[in-house]
């Protein structure tokens, strides 16, 4: 149900997005993509008051990465919480925490470098050690499961599977804040060529508050599923669902109210399969309504360059721009006044985020 609590606004953003920068370590693309975020809103970085971030160990290579790179992000003697999962957490968190009153702006930052490491090999260390490291799995072997799982109940589209692929990199192609290079990932049948999506540097980072902004955040809704794989329904993905029934509860619209919807998956084929679990397409027809829908990624999604845990941030971003009309030549046309921006953790998504956000 709708609430009638004090209303949070993202108040600018900043991206940085490529491949394999030598003249920019990790801690200057941090940089860069805060201090647009906050060139961006007007804010000056003496009124931001706390920082959160989406950031992993794992990910970038080093133990208690955050006491490296957060000085870049703002955090330097700042209130700072860091979350190892997916972006769209960190704003979620920060958006809260705002609303409670506990803070009046805050920076909320996201990043991966995949040209320093191998996210498909790291993610192996998310399987439980006992029972499921053994098999070699990987997050892009989650995919695959997922899929072959989906194709048993409605078979295998070829035709829609291209279709939503062609209209994948021609989105992506629009995008001017594609990552031009990057590292595709090895994938296992039944996942093709086309459902890899482009590993990629990221930074990226908002500016929230209380203060009236462009943007008003509307609702948020998480969800959680078993660790265990085999516990739990991999096409049914019921963190996610739970995820789009809170973030609708709250908002008081649902994901076809929407005129931008900006979804999550590590792969093509997880990102239409999505569809289906927020209602967006009927069961079967998910590479279909990507194909049709303009709306759907229209960034690209995962071809415009994807690394976790910046996903869900990303997604944030890129409707913040479309509900601004400052999205360049992949703006929607009549400029949305409504999104859905959805991110999943590791492990095939065990943990799930949707946000809505409306032009103010």
């Amino acid at each position: 149900m709708k609430t009638d609590s004090e209303p949070v606004y993202i108040l600018g953003v900043g991206m940085v997005r490529g491949w394999a920068d030598a003249s920019s370590s990790l801690t200057d693309l941090i940089f860069a993509s805060v201090s647009a975020a906050l060139d961006d809103s007007g804010v000056d970085i003496q009124a931001i008051d706390s920082v959160v971030l989406a950031a992993h160990d794992l990910v970038d290579g080093r133990s208690l990465s955050s006491m490296v790179t957060a000085p870049a992000a703002g955090a330097y003697l700042r209130d700072e919480i860091r979350l190892a999962s997916d972006g769209l957490s960190a704003l979620s968190l920060a958006s809260a925490r705002v609303e409670a009153g506990e803070t009046e702006y805050s920076i909320v930052a996201a990043w991966g470098r995949e040209s320093e490491g191998n996210y498909a090999r790291t993610s192996r260390a998310g399987f439980d050690p006992i029972f499921e490291q053994a098999f070699g799995a990987d997050e892009f072997t989650l995919s695959a499961l997922r899929l072959s799982a989906w194709s048993a109940r409605h078979g295998c589209p070829d035709d829609a599977r291209e279709a939503a692929a062609a209209a994948r990199r021609d989105r992506a192609r629009n995008n001017p804040r594609a990552s031009a290079e990057g590292r595709r990932p090895m994938l296992a049948t039944p996942l093709v060529a086309d459902d890899a999506p482009l590993m990629a540097d990221i930074a990226v980072a908002a500016i929230i508050g209380r203060k009236a902004g462009p943007v008003r955040i509307a609702g948020f809704g998480h969800g959680t599923a078993s660790p265990l794989i085999g516990a739990r329904d991999l096409v049914g993905a019921d963190a996610l669902a739970d995820a789009i029934r809170l973030a609708t509860d709250q908002a008081g619209f649902g994901a076809r109210d929407a005129q931008a919807l900006f979804i999550d998956g590590a792969t093509l084929s997880d990102e239409a399969l999505a569809l289906e679990v927020l209602g967006l397409a009927e069961a079967g027809q998910g590479y279909a309504a990507y194909a049709a829908n303009a709306a759907i990624n229209p960034g690209g999604g995962g071809e415009s360059g994807w690394c976790y845990p910046t996903c869900g941030l990303v997604n944030a971003v890129e409707a913040y721009l479309q509900l601004t009309g400052r999205a360049g030549a992949c703006q929607l046309p009549g400029k949305p006044s409504r999104a859905l921006a959805t991110g999943l953790s590791a492990m095939g998504g065990q943990a799930a985020y949707a946000a809505f956000l409306e032009a103010a």
